[in-house]
């Protein structure tokens, strides 16, 4: 509920009207936007929410002081040209989702919601959780087996229930929409919930404040390509009310290894590498709506694992950034393509992958490397040696069965990542590397 009248959702294309929010319309398919009344009671200086006339209204802001992120201008890696680094990193939980979480979060909790169901492979699940957690909401988090360990840390710190599945996280949205629906649980799901749009398109208002006027171009990594979207969402915005007098030229960046909306451009490249999680979504929701903004607004470039990883160390012992392995694709996409007078997005602080710098590229490709439950269990192991397969179920607090724990315990063992030893009987477990 807004403060005085019902949030309306409503479909672009058909005009169908909704009074939960949804990404996609199931009658025409075309995208849904809320539509709000703009009721001012609460004034914020900063932050996400000082933009409140372009924002739905809520009984309650839950906010953690996301927004007003930096825009650094770049001193050592392009001299020649004006360039500023965007750093989502700045915001509280360290990514650009908070922006989403706040909105997503304060309609959840203005709704009288009890519970918020999030499909992520990382950064929104999270933002959910923290911002949940801060209204007083239980959250439960689905995620794909390839989430960074970093990540399905914080979820569990911020008090989320995690579920890790060997699933596509495609697959993951449809399921989990499907449960939500039938169970009546908020489902803040970035690609399916359309207010993760309101928050995110205030990146372009901060850029054209702090900018004083529209870049020429942005650099964007794609992955679902949500941010993407919100981002030309919030440019056009700006367009049409006189602001600024052109939308920029809005550069999806996409790693080799999942290329899906470089394929349906025609362009090439793609590779047999490992996809950084973030980036690795199949066919999302919204991939019409994006293909759409891609025509209009701008381009794809798509890169390689080694220029990612160099432009990550670069941006870090160049210019003193430290960003989100899969943040820096979009300057490896600026690297491949440099126009003057750009932003370059960074999605995530570093310390969200911060174990994708510490081993060696090369490795990262030809070695089988340990899932993050199995990565959860040596978490555990590393800080409380000398556990029992049961006392590891119990403390590692994932939603699976001790069965479970027990095998993959056999797995580490055989991988030689623990060793076991029989104590009084019983056999404990200790980490080798």
């Amino acid at each position: 509920m807004s403060e005085g009248s019902t949030l309306i959702f409503k479909c672009t294309r058909c005009g169908e009207v909704y009074s939960e929010p949804r990404v996609l319309c199931p009658i025409c398919k075309g995208l849904v936007r809320v539509e709000f009344n703009v009721i001012k009671e609460k004034y914020y200086e900063t932050g996400i929410w000082r933009y409140y006339r372009h924002l739905p209204s809520f009984t309650d802001i839950i906010t953690l002081g996301e927004g007003n992120t930096p825009l650094v201008e770049s001193t050592r890696i392009s001299r020649e040209l004006r360039v500023y680094f965007k750093d989502e990193g700045r915001n509280p939980t360290g990514s650009v989702r908070d922006r989403a979480a706040s909105v997503i979060i304060s309609h959840a909790t203005s709704s009288k919601a009890k519970r918020v169901v999030v499909v992520s492979d990382g950064n929104m699940g999270v933002s959910v959780s923290a911002y949940a957690t801060r209204a007083g909401l239980k959250t439960t988090v689905y995620a794909p087996s390839w989430i960074d360990w970093e990540k399905a840390l914080l979820v569990k710190a911020y008090g989320g229930r995690l579920i890790v599945e060997d699933k596509s996280i495609d697959v993951l949205v449809r399921e989990v929409e499907k449960k939500s629906r039938e169970s009546g649980i908020y489902n803040a799901t970035s690609t399916w919930n359309t207010l993760s749009i309101e928050g995110l398109k205030t990146i372009a208002y901060e850029v054209v404040e702090e900018l004083g006027k529209a870049p020429r171009a942005v650099y964007v990594p794609l992955g679902s390509g949500l941010t993407y979207l919100a981002l030309y969402i919030g440019f056009k915005e700006l367009y049409e009310s006189g602001v600024i007098s052109k939308i920029p030229i809005i550069i999806g960046v996409e790693h080799c290894g999942n290329p899906k909306y470089a394929e349906y451009f025609g362009i090439s490249g793609k590779c047999r590498e490992e996809v950084y999680p973030g980036l690795r979504y199949t066919t999302p929701l919204i991939y019409n709506f994006v293909v759409e903004a891609i025509s209009e607004s701008g381009f794809v470039i798509v890169v390689t694992s080694k220029e990612t990883i160099r432009a990550a160390k670069t941006l870090a012992s160049r210019e003193g950034l430290f960003t989100e392995i899969s943040s820096a694709v979009s300057l490896a996409g600026f690297l491949r393509n440099p126009l003057d007078e750009s932003v370059i997005v960074l999605f995530g602080h570093g310390l969200k992958s911060a174990s994708s710098y510490t081993r060696p590229s090369r490795r990262r490709f030809t070695e089988p490397f340990v899932g993050v439950t199995k990565r959860l269990i040596l978490e555990v192991l590393k800080t409380r040696p000398g556990l029992t397969g049961y006392e590891v179920w119990r403390l590692l607090g994932l939603n699976i069965t001790p069965q479970a724990v027990y095998q993959h315990l056999r797995e580490l063992v055989e991988a030689g990542y623990l060793r076991v030893s029989i104590e009084n009987g019983v056999k404990k477990y200790y980490i080798t590397r």
